[in-house]
């Protein structure tokens, strides 16, 4: 069979067709991850969030964690009364939202908290939004899981 020039712009043009819809189809199946799903009411609180930095800066302690075993060990500063303490830790995954955790501030004795890190791995950023005596504080620091 003996194609001519009109039989082959019509098979290209098929094909190009095809791609084109295979295409849109894994561009549909395609998992996005945003980085706030309610950033834009994140965005006007944005001044608040810069004035709970400067509180936590301005403390003489700072708040530190360490991985301990599988372990988070949120430290906070030793001056403050530890039943006073009140707020929520968010760990951020920074690839995949749905591997984020949350929980709320529950300090010991010793200004320490403690968080199970069973079945978590990546990079995350620790965000700590905490009240201390009716003043707010925000500190944000980076954690590495192997």
């Amino acid at each position: 069979m003996k194609w001519n020039w009109g039989t082959k712009l019509v098979v290209w043009m098929a094909a190009f067709m095809t791609m084109l819809v295979i295409f849109a189809v894994l561009m549909i199946n395609e998992e996005i991850s945003l980085v706030e799903v309610d950033y834009y009411p994140k965005g006007q609180t944005h001044q608040e969030l810069i004035e709970k930095k400067q509180n936590a800066k301005s403390l003489t302690d700072q708040i530190t964690v360490v991985n301990n075993k599988g372990v988070l060990e949120i430290q906070f500063p030793l001056d403050l009364d530890p039943e006073l303490i009140s707020g929520n830790v968010h760990l951020y995954h920074v690839m995949d939202d749905k591997l984020d955790k949350y929980a709320e501030i529950r300090v010991n004795e010793t200004s320490m908290m403690m968080l199970d890190l069973v079945g978590l791995s990546g990079r995350y950023l620790v965000k700590i939004d905490w009240k201390y005596l009716e003043i707010d504080y925000y500190t944000e620091l980076k954690l590495n899981l192997p």
